[in-house]
């Protein structure tokens, strides 16, 4: 069960962080261009080859920096695809739709326990 308690808090920060990436060239008056998703997918790339050195970052304020960190790639290459089915949008509408992300990564965040008990009951019911 530990597993799913990780995989769901990765979902939802690989959401929340995919959420700034789209917020912020919005914020700076960028909008969904072939340039940004070049951009996006350079970053995505990058962040990949060095996945494994990033695990390596350490703990600050009771947070494992590297445990988040070896997924910002996913976040990169989520963006990706969400700016390609955009082109053309301009600026605002990129700050929407990185606020949609972001939603569904706190609506994720905010049902996790609820989903996690019923999965966890599930589970000794299967059992037992």
């Amino acid at each position: 069960m530990d597993a799913w308690r990780h995989r769901s808090q990765r979902v939802t920060y690989i959401l929340l962080a995919a959420s700034f990436l789209l917020i912020g060239p919005g914020l700076v008056g960028l909008g969904a261009t072939i340039p940004l998703v070049a951009g996006l997918a350079v970053l995505a790339g990058g962040l990949w080859t060095v996945r494994d050195r990033l695990r390596t970052l350490p703990s600050v304020v009771g947070y494992d920096l590297g445990w988040y960190a070896r997924d910002s790639w996913l976040a990169a290459a989520g963006t990706t695809p969400v700016v390609l089915v955009s082109l053309g949008g301009p600026a605002a509408e990129l700050q929407a739709l990185g606020g949609i992300v972001g939603l569904v990564g706190m609506v994720n965040y905010f049902l996790r326990p609820l989903y996690l008990l019923v999965a966890d009951l599930l589970v000794r019911l299967i059992r037992s």
